[in-house]
């Protein structure tokens, strides 16, 4: 649904990314393809799933598994991590409000 209502929005707005990244595997990835779908925009996806730090791309059965040095699995977990802190602190700061409202 978040997938579905920011990229209509985006779309709307006319600015679109080039790619979009998405936290876990298969099945986020297939979420989020067909949010991505039933709002009209076709852009590039990959999902990046934290066990094994695999890999993720639409119509393709297996992951990508990069090996651990790769500067480019590190841009990955780097995004992926961004992401997380940026949630976290976020969802913090509603909490805190919502204590300081009661």
């Amino acid at each position: 649904e978040a997938v579905f209502r920011r990229y209509r929005r985006l779309k709307e707005e006319g600015g679109l990314p080039n790619l979009v990244l998405i936290d876990g595997g298969k099945g986020q990835l297939s979420a989020a393809q067909a949010a991505l779908k039933e709002a009209g925009v076709n852009i590039p996806l990959a999902a990046l799933a934290k066990r094994i730090e695999e890999v993720f791309l639409p119509g393709r059965q297996q992951s990508i598994v990069m090996e651990k040095s790769r500067p480019a699995l590190r841009l990955l977990q780097h995004l992926r991590d961004e992401a997380h802190r940026f949630g976290v602190a976020y969802h913090r700061l509603l909490r805190r409000k919502s204590l300081l409202s009661q």
